[in-house]
């Protein structure tokens, strides 16, 4: 658990090393943590929308997904195309 004072910290340091304002700072950790706080479920929407924006279509878009959450942070179960279908279309 990130207490406030680890993370006044943090945005110190961010701004010390890297010549970040304190307000650059707070907004760099607060996407962070953002990002670490997507759901699957979330990620796989997200992801959905972004590569039907490069005109993908769904076979193509449920496979890169697929192969994708292997490699996320949330560690996700292997999903089958079905599955990841309807997580998205309910």
């Amino acid at each position: 658990m990130t207490t406030t004072t680890n993370l006044e910290e943090l945005i110190d340091y961010l701004g010390r090393t890297h010549g970040l304002s304190e307000r650059t700072a707070q907004r760099l950790v607060d996407e962070v943590l953002s990002y670490c706080q997507e759901t699957v479920e979330e990620f796989i929407r997200r992801r959905h929308r972004e590569l039907q924006a490069l005109d993908l279509k769904n076979e193509a878009i449920f496979a890169e997904i697929a192969a994708e959450l292997s490699t996320r942070r949330f560690c996700a179960p292997p999903l089958t195309e079905r599955q990841i279908r309807r997580l998205i279309y309910g």
